[in-house]
C-alpha cells in the first residue's frame, strides 16, 4: 500500500482555557501563551510510528480566538477541542503533501460552531474531512448527525491529558444518515492510519464508488449538485438538468416515472480551446425488492445547444466491461437507464476521441 507520510514532530507548551475538563487538561490550560515557543516540524518518512502532532501555540491561540467568540461553557469547550483536532489533521495532511483549505472550512465559522459541533477541513481535490477528537480513556469515536452528510471520511484525533499532543489513530468511511444525535464508532472498527494515503489517492483518482444509498438519504456527494441547487443557479431553464421524458403527461409519469431523486456534475473532456465541457446527471427510482431503477444522462452545458456527435456514453459492470453503450449523434441528450440492486457496483464511462472520464458508483 502507498503508506502516508510518517512525521516526528517535536513537542511544544500549550495553552488553553478550556471550561469543564479533567484536571489534567486544565493544568495545561492555566500555562501562560507567553512562556510557549514554537517548534519547527520535520519529516521523518523512515519513522513508522509518528502519527502524532505537536499541539502547537499556534493551534491554542485559534482555539482561544474561536473560543472567546461564544459564551456558553459547553460550546467553548466544544468549540475548543474541535480546533485542535481540525489543526492536528489539518497539519498531519499538509505535511504529506495535500492542500488544506481552512477558509472553506465550516470549523472556522463562528456561525457553524455555534449551530453545529463541526470539525471539518476541506482538502483540495478531495472534499471535506471530518476530524472528531478523541478524550483520553475514550474506546470510541463520536461522530453527530449533523457531519454525516458531505465528508469523505471521519479521522479520529486522540487528545492527550495535557493538550500538548495529538495522535491520528485512524478513520472510518461516511455513514449513513442517523436518527440518532452521536453515532458511536469502536475505535477498533477503524482503519489504520497508514491506509489513509491510499484511501485519499483513491478518491482524487475516482476509484472510490459514490454511495447512492446516501443520495437516498439527502446526502449532498462531495462533487455533486443537487438538481434543486443547480437549477437554483440558472437565469434560465436548462436541458442539461431535465431527464428526457419529464416533460410527459401526467398518466404517462404516473406509467412512467421522472427520477425525483438525482444528482449533477460537469464534466470537461480535453483542454484549451478543444475542451468540451457536458453535464451528468443521475437519477434513481426506488423499486421494490430493494432494487434501484438509475437514470443515467449526458447533456450539453448550459451555453451549448447539442452534444458532439462523436461523444460517446457507457455503463460497464464491475469488471470493467460495457454492458451498455449509446453514441450523442448531434443529439440533445444521451439517456440510458437500468436496474440495479443492493451493494451492485457499475461505472459511467464519457469519451470523446482520446478523451474520457469515469466515474464509479455502488448502490
Amino acid at each position: 500500500m502507498n503508506l502516508l507520510s510518517k512525521s516526528r514532530l517535536s513537542a511544544v507548551s500549550s495553552s488553553a482555557a478550556v471550561r469543564n475538563l479533567p484536571r489534567s487538561f486544565n493544568a495545561c490550560c492555566n500555562a501562560p501563551l507567553h512562556s510557549t515557543r514554537e517548534t519547527t516540524i520535520m519529516s521523518d518518512l523512515s519513522n513508522p510510528s509518528a502519527f502524532t502532532i505537536p499541539l502547537a501555540l499556534t493551534a491554542h491561540r485559534r482555539a482561544k480566538d474561536f473560543q472567546r467568540r461564544h459564551s456558553t461553557p459547553s460550546v467553548q469547550k466544544r468549540v475548543y477541542l474541535n480546533t485542535l483536532a481540525v489543526y492536528a489533521g489539518a497539519t498531519h495532511l499538509e505535511m504529506c503533501g495535500y492542500e488544506v483549505e481552512l477558509n472553506h472550512s465550516y470549523s472556522h465559522d463562528p456561525a457553524q460552531q455555534t449551530l453545529m459541533n463541526v470539525a471539518d477541513i476541506w482538502v483540495a481535490e478531495v472534499g471535506r474531512l471530518e476530524c472528531r477528537p478523541v478524550l483520553p480513556g475514550e474506546n470510541t469515536l463520536s461522530v453527530p448527525a449533523e457531519v454525516m452528510g458531505d465528508r469523505v471520511c471521519y479521522l479520529a484525533i486522540q487528545l492527550d491529558d495535557s493538550l500538548r499532543h495529538a495522535t491520528l489513530l485512524g478513520f472510518a468511511i461516511p455513514l449513513l444518515a442517523s436518527t440518532q444525535s452521536i453515532t458511536l464508532i469502536p475505535l477498533s472498527d477503524l482503519q489504520s492510519p497508514e491506509e489513509l494515503g491510499t484511501f485519499l489517492e483513491k478518491k482524487i483518482a475516482g476509484s472510490i464508488p459514490v454511495q447512492l444509498s446516501r443520495w437516498l438519504q439527502q446526502t449532498t456527494e462531495t462533487g455533486w449538485q443537487t438538481v434543486s441547487d443547480a437549477l437554483a443557479e440558472l437565469t434560465a431553464p436548462s436541458p442539461a438538468f431535465a431527464f428526457r421524458g419529464s416533460s410527459a403527461t401526467d398518466a404517462e409519469t404516473e406509467t412512467h416515472p421522472i427520477p425525483s431523486i438525482g444528482q449533477t456534475k460537469s464534466v470537461t473532456l480535453g483542454s484549451g480551446e478543444d475542451a468540451v465541457t457536458v453535464s451528468l446527471l443521475v437519477g434513481l427510482i426506488p423499486q421494490a425488492q430493494d432494487d434501484i431503477e438509475v437514470w443515467v444522462q449526458i447533456s450539453p452545458a448550459a451555453n451549448q445547444a447539442r452534444l458532439p456527435s462523436a461523444l460517446q456514453l457507457a455503463i460497464l459492470d464491475d469488471s470493467n466491461t460495457a454492458v451498455m453503450q449509446a453514441e450523442a449523434r448531434d443529439t440533445e441528450a444521451i439517456q440510458l437507464k437500468f436496474v440495479a440492486a443492493i451493494a451492485e457496483q457499475f461505472s459511467v464511462r464519457i469519451t470523446l476521441g482520446d478523451q474520457s472520464f469515469t466515474a464509479r458508483f455502488e448502490v
